[in-house]
């Protein structure tokens, strides 16, 4: 009477698997490590602009 649709599988395979390894890899550890690098920075520049340098 009524069709049921069957769900479509997302099919994977080894290549995609790699791009997304190397994509990981080679773009998106760099990107994250010099960001969270560069915030931590910031962060240092900005605390000892306003609080100045620990005295000894």
């Amino acid at each position: 009477m009524t069709e049921q649709s069957t769900p479509k599988k997302h099919v994977t395979n080894k290549k995609d698997e790699v791009k997304a390894l190397c994509f990981i890899i080679f773009i998106l550890f760099p990107v994250l490590s010099a960001t969270f690098l560069s915030a931590y920075g910031l962060f240092t520049w900005i605390s000892l602009t306003l609080t100045g340098v620990p005295s000894h």
